[in-house]
């Protein structure tokens, strides 16, 4: 059985907002819909835990059941080290960012031809990466990381060939999102205006 307090990273005695804040970053990072079907396991085991943890009494029974199973682990040692948590925010903020992801917009005017028989319009979607050299640190050792400036991040551009099908009309909306490795998923809304 696993250790639910292990699967969500947080102590045993974490508090209800610590242990929601905990689930929802992982549920960002291992929900299907983002991360792809590879992590569909790992999502069910956070959303196992976080169901027994945050109700009160199923916790209780859940911390009684494994303090039974915990005592011929008596002699190990928890070893905490709060230094590092303010790098280990960083880092996840660098990777994963305070939400799920960016949001961008974008308006497409075609002409009734192109509207009538459908197209395909190339954009560059604009996204940032992790610096690779400093892993998302701004630094490396003690000096500002050159390639990324200090920011920790990257600039880049990713390129989409977006088919519009036949038959669309003035006002429609496409909604899609790109994922590059490295970076949070980019949400784009596109808006389709016929001149």
């Amino acid at each position: 059985m696993r250790d639910y307090y292990d699967v969500l990273g947080v102590s045993p005695d974490a508090g209800a907002d610590e242990i929601k804040r905990a689930y929802r970053q992982l549920a960002r990072r291992y929900h299907p819909d983002i991360s792809g079907d590879d992590r569909g396991a790992t999502f069910l085991d956070v959303s196992r835990a976080y169901e027994i943890l945050r109700d009160p009494a199923r916790r209780r029974q859940y911390d009684a059941r494994l303090g039974r199973q915990a005592d011929w682990m008596s002699d190990e040692v928890a070893i905490d080290f709060p230094s590092v948590s303010s790098v280990l925010d960083r880092m996840r903020l660098s990777f994963f960012g305070d939400g799920p992801g960016a949001s961008l917009s974008a308006e497409i005017a075609l002409s009734g031809e192109e509207a009538f028989w459908g197209t395909v319009v190339p954009m560059h979607v604009p996204f940032l990466r992790t610096c690779a050299r400093c892993g998302g640190r701004g630094e490396v050792w003690t000096d500002r990381c050159g390639t990324c400036r200090g920011r920790g991040e990257l600039s880049m551009e990713h390129e989409v060939r977006l088919r519009i099908p036949a038959g669309v009309h003035d006002g429609c909306r496409f909604r899609f999102s790109i994922c590059p490795e490295g970076s949070a998923p980019t949400f784009v809304d596109v808006r389709i205006r016929i001149l």
